[in-house]
């Protein structure tokens, strides 16, 4: 009895590591409309920027102090737009233009370091 009781464990132990290591494949079937409807989606979203995304203000006050401060964000980060705004009386520095609250805290880490006045602006709504 002894012995069929170890060979079964063995046998289950064996087993379970067997089903650990199989792998299989996945296919998803879809029809065409919901392919067409994802195709016309991804053209539409890259066709299409929203002006209303999130955005990392840098400054808020004089015209010459933003142009300073824009012209140093410019050779600090040249590959993020970066826009000078007059909101009457004062000047604004706003720049990048993320999706999503998530990428544009992740690059005011960055942007905080140079410029420690920089906040997150909500999308208008």
């Amino acid at each position: 009895m002894h012995k069929f009781l170890i060979t079964i464990t063995a046998f289950l132990f064996i087993n379970i590591g067997f089903s650990q290591i199989q792998e299989g494949i996945i296919t998803i079937d879809s029809s065409q409309e919901i392919k067409d409807l994802v195709s016309k989606k991804i053209t539409y979203n890259t066709t299409n920027i929203s002006t209303s995304n999130y955005r990392i203000q840098l400054f808020y006050g004089s015209e010459n102090s933003a142009i300073k401060v824009q012209n140093k964000f410019r050779e600090l980060f040249p590959t993020t737009s970066c826009n000078l705004e007059y909101d009457s009386p004062n000047w604004k520095i706003k720049v990048g233009n993320y999706k999503t609250r998530l990428k544009a805290d992740k690059h005011l880490q960055e942007v905080i370091l140079e410029f420690g006045d920089a906040i997150v602006i909500e999308p208008k709504k």
